[in-house]
């Protein structure tokens, strides 16, 4: 089964109209995608790739690929084009400002606009835990599009020197191992990076805990932030005490510093992006490996993880032809060759069941299993209200303020009691702000 099926043929992916041999010529219609990967890299060169390979594939349609800067870039431009009624088509946005992009209405769902250019979508057979995300009310907002989740990435050469012979399981054996690291002289055992996401946001869904309540605001904007639940406080307390005695190094709040000293050997565990296997497969001059995230001992049903990366959001103010344009490159997009690809290439996880099924079956995982452990961990058990998503309002000043607190955390500044206390007492605020903005 594909996850989107023709109904009609003048959608045909390979020809989109096809036009009598006497019909005079007609302009193709254009749109933008603005993204935010540099055409310096693999990602943004794979990105020109698929619009050239889409304006190729027909002649209706041209999709022009507009790299504008970080994520952070992408969403300030958007919205300032969109007040000047000169939104982009398509806009890459990232899971932090994706909440207020789907609270905003400044998008037009794109199950209406695959729906009104004639495409079946069968949405149950994209992978769930990463559609959620960009649904409301059984609505879907945005296409999923570049997304990872958080692994744990080693170094075998250090581990087998120390004499751990079993890659850490649980935070208890996690901890057991780090020691052994640094009996052994490895100056950093283990490092996260994005520390926010990796310790906070994944633990609570593994964890099966609020992040906030109710349902981490996937039931509206009334949310309001419990990182201040007594096993969040109690996991960070661990880690304070790690990082007190020497297990656990901080290197930053995003991947680079955590990366250099992973690569550089000064650090062994790293709590990563999936998507971060690229620069490992192409730096790491050792031996490493992948694992799951560390489960709490005695966890029967651990849940799903929590999802990282952007969706592509379909703007208001378009054509018609231009969402007719818009639907096919999505499904050009979703179509498991590309699927495929650009798991390969990429290291984030495919959106659709068919295309995890398609590497699976040509055998991929049997040569590279990293790849598969993000999706069996999106995939494991069954959601709840604390692993469907997450959705506040000002999420990206309440990620600045969770990374402020824990930085308070590991230089000693506050138990994580006080920094977990801290940061609901400036989060709910915002909450507070968004949700009257909302009901206005």
């Amino acid at each position: 089964m594909r996850p989107i099926r023709q109904r009609a043929a003048a959608f045909g992916l390979a020809g989109l109209a096809l036009l009598s041999l006497s019909a005079p010529a007609v302009a193709a219609t254009e749109f933008d995608l603005w993204h935010a990967h540099s055409p310096d890299i693999t990602l943004g060169k794979t990105i020109a790739r698929y619009a050239d390979a889409f304006n190729a594939s027909q002649s209706d349609y041209k999709v022009h690929a507009v790299f504008k800067g970080n994520y952070d870039d992408v969403i300030n431009g958007a919205i300032a084009a969109a007040r000047a009624g000169k939104a982009p088509a398509i806009v890459q946005v990232h899971a932090p400002a994706a909440p207020t992009v789907i609270y905003s209405k400044a998008a037009k769902p794109v199950d209406e606009v695959m729906r009104e250019a004639g495409m079946d979508v069968d949405w149950s057979r994209y992978i769930q835990p990463v559609i959620a995300a960009y649904q409301e009310n059984g609505r879907q907002i945005a296409m999923p599009f570049n997304t990872s989740t958080p692994l744990m990435w080693f170094n075998r050469d250090l581990l087998t020197k120390a004499g751990v012979e079993a890659v850490p399981v649980t935070w208890d054996d996690l901890e057991a191992a780090a020691v052994k690291l640094k009996a052994a002289g490895v100056e950093c055992p283990v490092v996260p990076s994005w520390q926010e996401w990796t310790l906070i946001k994944n633990y609570a869904f593994i964890q099966d805990i609020p992040v906030a309540t109710p349902a981490n605001g996937m039931n509206g904007p009334g949310a309001r932030l419990s990182v201040n639940d007594p096993k969040m406080v109690a996991h960070l307390d661990r880690l304070q005490r790690w990082v007190k005695d020497g297990l656990m190094q901080y290197q930053g709040r995003q991947w680079t510093g955590a990366h250099e000293a992973f690569y550089a050997q000064r650090c062994a565990i790293m709590l990563e992006s999936s998507a971060g296997y690229g620069g490992i497969s192409q730096k790491a001059k050792f031996q490493f490996g992948a694992a799951l995230l560390p489960v709490e001992a005695g966890t029967a049903d651990p849940k799903n993880s929590f999802i990282g990366g952007a969706g592509l959001f379909v703007m208001n103010g378009q054509t018609p032809e231009v969402y007719k344009g818009v639907a096919a490159f999505l499904a050009f997009l979703a179509e498991t060759p590309r699927q495929v690809d650009w798991h390969k290439v990429s290291g984030y996880v495919p959106i659709t069941l068919d295309a995890y099924e398609a590497a699976k079956a040509e055998g991929y995982y049997d040569k590279f299993p990293h790849q598969e452990l993000a999706i069996r961990q999106l995939t494991r058990g069954t959601p709840t209200d604390n692993t469907r998503g997450i959705r506040l309002g000002y999420l990206v000043q309440i990620d600045e303020i969770l990374n402020e607190e824990l930085e308070n955390i590991w230089s000693m500044k506050s138990t994580a009691a006080e920094a977990m206390d801290s940061a609901v007492n400036r989060a709910n605020p915002l909450l507070e702000r968004f949700e009257r903005t909302i009901a206005q």
